[in-house]
């Protein structure tokens, strides 16, 4: 392929630049044509770009360009090579793989003069561009778009130049255009630089076999859908034609072959092919709109968004014009594009349609502008069809997309739902816009928040491969490289950040745990989802914190423990007053409110105790507990403070003695909590029941009362320390709040689970499971 520029015109010589992103193809077509003489001046180019570089303000007499390239479509390298201070080129032929709604309605109104939809074949190429040679110096007649309507074109590849004549000679008479090939490698450069509808290809060929051949061209994803059959003069093993098959061939036939059937199979194969390519076409279509989003989401100036979902739904569509308004407060525009200088269309006034888009929130098709009042226009105005759709944001209208065009009923339904999907797209991007400007205020000082914090922060995709890393988090691992676009590796000692994000991701729900590192450091991990996909954690190190909870936890079971004694002793000589003397009717209530508040202080020094315990990880017993003896034990225990109030105190024993690998005395304080919360929140008359069944792997408890029940804002929080619910008759009764506390604390050591349900006024239930001991493992603990 030719590196330099077009060199400058020679006195009789005709400039020519193919342009196309395969440069196999490019170079093919290029080969072509600079056989038609020595006066053709031909260079090639693999981009839009490539090719304004190497005509550098020079003129041409022919374009060819492929139509879909990356950086510049076929379209708008026209447009600039139509505004070359050189001159327009002469004549324009613009390569298409399929026929996008409005690209011929486009293309004529660039001037295009040929759009040739793929296959193309260099002997068509070659024939336009003759005739452009003896008409060179005059305008064209007429400057529309010819589409070609080909035949089918069927590859021949067989190294038999007498089997070629004949299934030459069968093509031509059902009407079938043919190519021919000779060697394998010769049938590979003609599949990708002409890409027939169908190729029947001979197994044996000099050079690369058939079955090569058909390897390489489902492995190449330009060619890989074009239908392949396999023929050839012996009877195929079945083996090879398993391998054929397997390869991906699509039919196979034996050599000699009855005509009928052989033509009998190639129609079947083209129906399907047909289809196919319909389906490849509207997908074709389809996947302009993620190219489309692309280039609004690198954007965020909403003048050039408006630019570019004007001018690409003008060249998608085909319209002489299109409009868009935008109504934000803050960025109001009116924005206009039109296709072709000769035809400037002036702005339309949308606002008699806005009432009825915000009422039904849908697109209005006008087939003839002429009866429809709500619609403005001069007499000099050509428009005749038009299409209005809304652009709506989360909560509000953000302006309407309008396309117009000279002639009537030109928009349809197809037209419609495209534009609808750009519409939403172009949403998307000025909402995305409008939240850029806001928040690019603060992106210097949010970016050095960033780099700056003492948390750890890190932001996993959904495959759990770590995409960002702040300088905090990078400095935690010491001892192996975290790469960003990469899982972290398990066995370094961060298996179990990797688990809970992993679970994060599995869940989609925030997730909290506490880390410790491999150098002994505690973290906090805050696991959170975001929108767009993947996890965000933060872990904040609080060794520190924990240390200093510790000692508090320490100071508490001290200080407790010192507090004992001397509530004892209030207690003890409270009660000695009446017996040094006799004590009047004040003095008797006083002495009695000390002793209240002492008992009192010795329940709360008592819970503080067990919970800096538990705080502490304070050694546990370990036996295997039967827990029916010890529920029976926490109900009968129980019995007089039930009968006292009235109350139906009930047990409902497991139908099978069950064991917990637990500590027996804590596990009794467990159910006296709830039992005795049950009793104390319950009313005269009530019911409060205890019952236990057992399963191969737990023990589950409920502790039901038809009491006064927990409100539901109350809920979440019946199990943090000193919570207690202010509302209702449940206030009236006294307590410290750290009962529930200690019963989560409690589960929670012996690997079980807590909930409560609750309706007020109604009562509740406390459901809690703790693992079953084995038989096999019964053996080994002291019962």
């Amino acid at each position: 392929m030719e590196t330099t520029n077009v060199s400058p015109k020679k006195s009789g010589s005709v400039k020519i630049i193919v342009v196309d992103d395969h440069p196999n193809t490019a170079e093919t077509l290029s080969r072509a044509i600079s056989q038609l003489g020595p006066e053709v001046n031909v260079t090639s180019a693999c981009s839009g770009k490539e090719a304004l570089e190497k005509v550098a303000g020079d003129s041409v007499d022919v374009l060819i360009t492929d139509m879909m390239m990356p950086g510049m479509n076929g379209l708008e390298l026209i447009e600039k090579m139509n505004s070359n201070s050189g001159g327009r080129p002469a004549h324009i032929i613009l390569i298409t793989a399929y026929d996008v709604p409005g690209l011929k309605e486009t293309a004529r109104r660039l001037h295009v003069d040929e759009t040739i939809i793929k296959p193309v074949r260099p002997e068509r190429i070659c024939q336009i561009v003759g005739n452009v040679m003896k008409s060179i110096g005059h305008a064209p007649a007429v400057e529309q778009t010819k589409v070609e309507v080909q035949p089918f074109n069927i590859l021949i590849a067989d190294d038999m130049p007498d089997n070629v004549t004949l299934l030459s000679r069968y093509m031509k008479n059902e009407g079938y255009g043919f190519i021919t090939a000779f060697d394998g490698v010769e049938a590979l450069e003609k599949t990708r630089a002409e890409m027939p509808d169908l190729i029947l290809l001979d197994v044996n060929m000099p050079k690369k076999d058939g079955l090569a051949v058909l390897k390489e061209i489902r492995a190449d994803s330009a060619v890989a859908h074009i239908p392949v059959i396999i023929f050839t003069a012996a009877r195929m093993h079945p083996e090879d034609v398993q391998a054929g098959l397997n390869l991906g061939a699509d039919d196979y036939i034996t050599k000699p072959f009855d005509r009928r059937e052989l033509f009998a199979r190639i129609r079947a194969k083209l129906r399907t092919k047909s289809f196919e390519d319909a389906i490849r076409r509207r997908n074709r279509q389809l996947s302009m709109l993620p190219e489309i989003g692309k280039e609004l989401s690198a954007r965020l100036d909403i003048n050039e968004l408006a630019g570019v979902v004007t001018r690409r739904t003008v060249e998608m569509l085909g319209a002489v014009m299109g409009h868009i308004s935008i109504f934000t407060p803050n960025h109001p525009l009116q924005k206009t594009y039109n296709a072709s200088d000769d035809t400037q269309i002036e702005e339309p006034n949308l606002e008699g349609f806005l009432k009825e888009i915000n009422e039904t929130h849908e697109s209005i098709l006008i087939d003839d502008v002429r009866n429809d009042a709500r619609w403005h226009h001069s007499e000099n105005d050509p428009t005749r069809s038009a299409v209005i759709v809304p652009m709506f944001g989360r909560h509000e209208l953000l302006g309407v997309l309008a396309l117009a065009h000279e002639q009537t009923n030109y928009f349809q339904t197809e037209s419609l739902l495209l534009l609808q999907a750009i519409a939403s797209q172009a949403s998307i991007a000025i909402e995305n816009a409008i939240l850029y400007e806001g928040v690019s205020k603060h992106e210097k000082r949010l970016s050095a928040v960033l780099q700056s914090a003492d948390e750890a922060i890190m932001m996993f995709d959904t495959e759990a491969r770590l995409s960002l890393l702040n300088p905090a988090g990078e400095k935690l691992f010491t001892d192996f490289q975290a790469s960003l676009n990469h899982p972290l590796e398990m066995g370094h000692g961060y298996d179990s950040l990797i688990d809970v994000v992993k679970d994060a991701l599995l869940c989609a729900t925030a997730k909290s745990s506490e880390l410790t590192w491999p150098d002994g450091r505690t973290f906090t991990a805050l696991i959170t989802p975001i929108e767009s996909g993947g996890v965000v954690a933060v872990l904040h190190d609080v060794t520190r914190f924990k240390d200093i909870e510790r000692v508090k936890n320490e100071f508490i079971a001290t200080a407790s423990h010192d507090l004992k004694n001397p509530i004892t002793s209030i207690v003890g000589f409270s009660q000695l007053l009446g017996q040094a003397g006799p004590l009047n009717d004040m003095q008797t209530d006083f002495t009695q409110r000390i002793q209240t508040a002492a008992f009192s202080m010795t329940e709360l020094v008592q819970n503080l105790m067990q919970l800096a315990q538990a705080d502490l990880n304070a050694m546990q017993k370990h036996e295997a507990v039967e827990m029916d003896a010890l529920l029976s034990g926490v109900i009968d225990e129980f019995k007089s403070q039930a009968s006292a109030k009235e109350q139906t105190l009930k047990y409902d024993p497991p139908a099978a003695p069950a064991y917990v690998d637990g500590d027996p005395l804590q596990l009794k304080q467990l159910f006296r909590n709830l039992v005795g919360n049950a009793i104390k929140y319950t009313p005269n008359g009530g019911q409060v029941t205890l019952s236990v069944n057992v399963d191969n792997e737990n023990i589950h408890a409920q502790v039901r009362d038809d009491g006064y029940g927990i409100p539901a804002e109350d809920l979440p929080f019946v199990f943090d320390r000193f919570y207690r619910v202010h509302t209702g008759k449940a206030r009236e009764v006294e307590g410290n709040g750290l009962g529930l506390a200690i019963v989560k604390a409690i589960v929670e050591q012996h690997n079980g689970q807590i909930n409560v349900e609750s309706e007020q006024d109604k009562g509740s239930c406390f459901n809690l499971t703790l693992p079953v001991m084995q038989n096999e493992l019964l053996g080994a603990v002291k019962i």
